[in-house]
């Protein structure tokens, strides 16, 4: 499919059926899966007639909606045929590049990692990734604490002792939040709290202000 019949066909779905579709572009960008915050973000979008579907004002959202505990973890793991996986979660240690060499003699770039998802009551799951060629050009950059989507296959393999091992071969990446904007966006929100609460303390002070200096002019 080139670009013209995807354009047609996005065309389509978006005409047929609006709301859905722009939940869709959302939870495919953001990472969202959880239904009720998908309601409620693309109100917040219909609401706001200057707002794009690919706006930044939606991590400003989500990050409000997960502060109001009206979000629940996205970091999780969705199964689907042919042993293909959507992963959503955190980078787990570091990462790891590294060069093989093939059967055939010819190098190749190999990147490997680890990702801990967490699901609807809190439970961990740890699932190591192998990116390999030019499918790791994304996650060859990823760092500790990095919140990201994956989707990849499931290989399973036995070694020599007989002992299974599971990894999945990626696909696909694509890196939703870094580790340091996550920390900045927190830094940011204390700053502002700071500012608030400074000004709520200089309001209450002010009455107090006003009556002594009214004493002092009696006097």
């Amino acid at each position: 499919m080139n670009y013209k019949e995807m354009r047609n066909t996005l065309e389509q779905m978006a005409n047929e059926n609006h709301e859905d579709f722009a939940k869709v572009l959302i939870s495919f960008e953001k990472g969202i899966n959880d239904k009720d915050a998908l309601d409620r973000l693309y109100q917040k979008y219909m609401d706001n007639d200057s707002m794009s579907l690919l706006n930044d004002e939606f991590d400003y959202l989500i990050d409000e909606l997960r502060e109001n505990g009206q979000i629940k973890d996205s970091a999780t793991i969705e199964k689907e045929d042919n042993n293909l996986v959507n992963i959503v979660g955190n980078i787990l240690g570091e990462v790891e590049n590294i060069e093989r060499e093939n059967k055939n003699g010819e190098d190749f770039k190999v990147v490997n990692f680890s990702v801990v998802s967490k699901d609807d009551e809190g439970n961990k799951t740890y699932t190591n990734c192998s990116a390999y060629g030019e499918k790791g050009d994304i996650p060859k950059d990823f760092k500790q604490g990095d919140f990201v989507k994956l989707f990849g296959q499931v290989r399973t393999s036995i070694d020599d002792n007989g002992k299974e091992h599971t990894n999945v071969r990626i696909l696909s990446s694509k890196l939703l939040k870094a580790k340091e904007q996550m920390k900045n966006q927190g830094e940011k929100k204390e700053s502002v709290l700071g500012a608030i609460k400074k000004y709520k303390a200089e309001e209450k002070a002010k009455p107090v202000e006003k009556k002594e200096a009214s004493k002092e002019s009696e006097r």
